[in-house]
């Protein structure tokens, strides 16, 4: 996610932003974090290559492995309409059958935040615990768009989280019984961190 910009110190719930949002142009890309409703700048290539070299790696691994789902990008996360959340992470994972005429959905498996450095501190930990509180949600990614990066929050248990930061080019990313998804490397393919890069 790029930089956001709050938008004043009113309360919404998530009912009360989709009603906002139908009043913003289309092009805008907002996120309701703790009742604040939040506006995204527009997001770095580098930030937009990291996500989709993910996507593209993880449906190939839930095609042969997990085909009930799928991911995808940008899908608004509302588990009810009187939450004070509704974020939008990079890359989300769902159930395939889940309708597509939705905007939105309330069951979810896997995340992935492309953190910029504004996103850093309050606002990411804020993301990080809403995603750990959703019961079928047993994987949080976040990949850094600064560096060689990513570190993969795990469920273990109903309340146990196990973290793991990968920072070498050949680590592969592991996800549980998904098994091992691609290399560092493979995500960072084609951005200015990308180790196989021609200098």
């Amino acid at each position: 996610m790029a930089d956001s910009a709050q938008l004043d110190h009113h309360v919404f719930d998530a009912a009360a932003f989709r009603a906002f949002l139908e009043t913003r142009p289309s092009e805008e890309r907002w996120e309701l974090i703790e009742g604040i409703p939040m506006q995204s700048a527009a997001p770095r290539i580098a930030h937009q290559r990291i996500a989709s070299n993910f996507e593209r790696h993880l449906n190939a691994v839930l095609r042969r492995s997990r085909p009930a789902w799928r991911a995808d990008r940008e899908i608004g996360i509302e588990v009810s309409s009187r939450s004070s959340y509704r974020p939008e992470p990079e890359v989300t994972v769902i159930d395939a059958q889940t309708d597509t005429e939705r905007s939105f959905t309330d069951r979810f498996y896997l995340v992935m935040e492309v953190p910029s450095a504004s996103d850093r501190g309050r606002l990411l930990e804020s993301k990080l615990r809403f995603y750990r509180s959703h019961p079928h949600n047993g994987f949080i990614v976040v990949a850094e768009q600064d560096m060689l990066s990513v570190t993969i929050h795990e469920r273990r248990g109903a309340a146990t989280w196990v973290v793991t930061t990968y920072a070498a080019p050949d680590d592969q990313l592991l996800l549980g019984d998904l098994g091992p998804i691609c290399t560092l490397a493979d995500i960072y393919l084609d951005t200015h961190l990308d180790p196989r890069r021609q200098p």
